[in-house]
């Protein structure tokens, strides 16, 4: 099973690939902020689509975190129009690829990682240590992790061994695409390690 985690950010955008649940591609993007907005976004969603498109990675599923509203004045404008061309994006990975992809907002991250909806990107750097004992010096790359844990999750037919909280972020999940109208993009599942 392999899953892509993204923590979209016009700054540093995190990129995880879990290959049965070992990393086998953790990446940041860097942007120069004197760059345009459109520059910067183009970047971004090349680097991004490299990595779906790599041959050796071939995703199950790809994680992206939801958008943030702490965004105020010019930066909101730009967050969503970087939230939305890679949504476009992998929408046409779906299309074309029948490569599935899945919505978690920041709170859900925040929850699977750490219990609380409301914890800092120190916090969950701390978590994933104490958690799964990845270590990252890059929370953006710890954020994208814990994304592509939850797709582990997400896949998995095994979710009891999951905490309370987890298992609850998993069947919200669910229950999201079910409403949506999108079928839950699961294969015949296996076992998280």
């Amino acid at each position: 099973m392999n899953i892509i985690g993204l923590d979209p950010s016009l700054t540093a955008t995190g990129i995880i690939s879990l290959q049965d649940g070992i990393i086998d591609l953790a990446k940041t993007t860097k942007n120069r902020p004197e760059l345009p907005t459109i520059e910067r976004v183009r970047v971004i969603r090349e680097q991004i689509n490299k990595v779906i498109e790599h041959p050796s990675i071939t995703p199950d599923l790809i994680v992206i975190e939801g958008f943030s509203f702490g965004s105020k004045g010019q930066s909101l404008f730009e967050t969503a129009y970087l939230g939305y061309r890679i949504r476009e994006d992998l929408e046409w990975f779906k299309d074309r690829e029948n490569i599935p992809w899945i919505e978690v907002p920041p709170t859900q991250l925040k929850q699977f990682a750490t219990g609380k909806g409301n914890a800092n990107k120190e916090i969950i750097l701390q978590q994933v240590y104490k958690r799964w004992g990845v270590e990252f010096s890059d929370n953006n790359q710890a954020d994208a992790f814990v994304l592509a844990k939850i797709g582990e999750a997400y896949l998995s037919d095994d979710i009891m061994s999951l905490s309370l909280i987890q298992q609850r972020v998993i069947l919200d999940l669910e229950s999201k695409q079910k409403e949506k109208g999108e079928k839950t993009p699961k294969k015949p599942r296996k076992k998280v390690k």
